[in-house]
């Protein structure tokens, strides 16, 4: 975990996932890509941000439904050779979560590996750190904060953003979904667990 532009980060892309229908989630993500060096992303998401339905209309195309899903948002859909949605990969990623003290059931409308889920257990994680690293004497939590969140990364969410946005990017015609999935799998690079 580095910083509080990795925690703004996350919080501005797990919103994107967890909340495409408002315009504040586009406003907030053109402020972050403008401060970071994307300016063909702070356009569309400001663009985005004055008709959000329609962005929205397209994630829910190729993520949600209510047809067959164009791109599925789940890992267990990219990680396993059977596809199955709601089995052990989910099942582990809830353990993940409740090791941190969270409990999917309450916390989430989505499966537990829905990849905005995996998004906001990063940015839980990078705001927990963010304030233990505040307080004295707290290196030995500090150390299990940034453990659990590498240990997330390896086993989990870095095993698939990559083809799941590549995924994305692929099958939208909307340049705002363009630019989004290739700023996230960059900061996601960038930030990857070694």
């Amino acid at each position: 975990m580095k910083s509080n532009g990795q925690r703004k980060m996350l919080e501005v892309f797990k919103d994107l996932f967890l909340k495409p229908g408002l315009a504040s989630t586009y406003r907030n993500l053109s402020d972050w890509a403008e401060r970071s060096g994307y300016p063909a992303l702070a356009k569309e998401a400001a663009d985005a941000s004055a008709a959000p339905e329609e962005t929205e209309a397209e994630f829910n195309r190729l993520c949600i439904g209510p047809y067959r899903l164009v791109v599925i948002p789940y890992e267990s859909a990219w990680v396993t050779s059977s596809r199955k949605l709601n089995g052990p990969v989910a099942a582990d990623v809830a353990n993940f979560y409740a090791s941190a003290g969270l409990t999917s059931a309450s916390m989430f409308n989505e499966q537990p590996d829905f990849f905005g889920n995996e998004l906001e257990f990063l940015y839980f994680l990078e705001a927990v750190a963010e304030e233990t690293r505040q307080k004295e004497h707290s290196e030995q939590l500090l150390k299990e904060i940034e453990g659990l969140s590498k240990s997330f990364r390896s086993e989990h969410c870095d095993k698939w953003y990559e083809v799941f946005l590549n995924a994305i990017a692929e099958n939208t015609d909307q340049s705002f979904w363009k630019e989004a999935s290739e700023a996230l799998k960059a900061e996601l690079r960038r930030t990857q667990a070694v």
